[in-house]
């Protein structure tokens, strides 16, 4: 494309990659080539909904302006994501709130847990978030990105290599999580695992771990596990996390008005594709996970409000931030209100919840 701004901190090889992504690719005058990187794969419900978004550009465009995808981490890796699209590597990369602690601190609220069960909800309250909340924006605007859209992500599913009824019985295991979901392990006694989702099913087969979290339905068949997983638990702490597509400011500001106007009117029919790709994963999974005879149970509300209160981990994250002179209080305060609201809006179940009730 006709952006030049390929890094001067670079050596020679590193130069040339943030060249080709930065210059490359446009064929003629005013024509744009994006080079978007993510870490999941192509079959993905995320990278099917951010397909979905090109090709409404490229429609919006005439084919002006186009995408170009390098999936599964390979063009950079997951906790480059924002360094990347900053510095030229990249124009467009997804964030995951997981791997964005350090960069887009704020953020990280769309991972604090029993705050929403509706995916519909989570995602429209982070759009409007962005839009609404300026220490929430503010973030994004130092990091020099733009947040395009969210992506799906359903609700947290526990799976386990044992029964699981209650808290009691997770106690003293050791299970996949991460995140601010790692906290709510601790508070429930567990031993929370490092690891790659794709390290999942081979861990639980040789009993490295009792089992996994911070994962939702849509991600089982993914990395096999709707075939592998003997017992599936609602865990209720819902939203665990969030994932996120961004392009960089500066390119974003450069492109002809009527080039940003077709980003952003795709972006605006985005989250109703994901939602569309979260169902249809996700329905997947219940359909493997129900064939595979897997049986599936929830945490007694009662339980799941204790655990809640005894973790207290918005307080946490309100305390951690402020003390590092975010005005987190608000942040907090403006998604929750903007939940309720969505919250309101929505009739949307997750597939977990709707999984469960044809099992019964």
């Amino acid at each position: 494309m006709r952006l030049k701004r390929a890094g001067t901190a670079f050596g020679a090889v590193a130069m040339m990659t943030a060249c080709l992504a930065a210059c490359g690719g446009g064929s003629g005058e005013g024509e744009y080539v994006l080079h978007y990187s993510t870490y999941s794969n192509a079959t993905s419900d995320q990278s099917k909904t951010v397909q979905r978004w090109a090709e409404d550009v490229e429609r919006l465009t005439d084919g002006e302006v186009t995408v170009r995808f390098h999936y599964s981490e390979s063009l950079v890796s997951a906790d480059e994501s924002v360094s990347a699209t900053l510095d030229g590597r990249v124009d467009l990369a997804q964030v995951g709130s997981l791997y964005a602690a350090s960069d887009l601190s704020m953020y990280t609220a769309s991972e604090l847990p029993f705050e929403s069960t509706n995916p519909e909800a989570h995602l429209r309250t982070l759009s409007r978030l962005y839009e609404e909340n300026d220490t929430f924006r503010e973030d994004f605007e130092r990091q020099g990105v733009r947040l395009l859209f969210p992506l799906p992500i359903g609700n947290a599913v526990l799976g386990s290599t044992r029964p699981v009824y209650s808290i009691d019985d997770l106690k003293g295991t050791s299970v996949r999580a991460g995140g601010l979901l790692s906290q709510v392990m601790v508070a429930a006694g567990v031993n929370p695992v490092a690891m790659t989702a794709t390290d999942v099913y081979e861990s639980m087969e040789r009993g490295i771990v009792d089992g996994y979290t911070s994962l939702g339905m849509s991600n089982l068949p993914t990395f096999g596990l709707s075939h592998s997983t003997p017992y599936a638990v609602d865990p209720g702490v819902g939203a665990y996390a969030s994932s996120i597509v961004i392009i960089n400011e500066e390119l974003f500001q450069e492109m002809p008005e009527d080039y940003q106007d077709a980003l952003t009117q795709a972006a605006a029919n985005a989250i109703d594709y994901g939602l569309e790709e979260l169902d249809e994963l996700g329905m997947l999974a219940c359909e493997q996970l129900r064939e595979s005879g897997t049986e599936f149970s929830v945490i007694p509300e009662e339980e799941v409000e204790e655990l809640r209160e005894e973790a207290g981990i918005a307080e946490e994250w309100v305390e951690r931030y402020e003390e590092r002179d975010y005005d987190a209080q608000s942040v907090l305060d403006d998604y929750r209100t903007i939940l309720a609201e969505e919250h309101e809006a929505s009739d949307y179940t997750d597939a977990l919840p709707r999984c469960m009730q044809e099992a019964r």
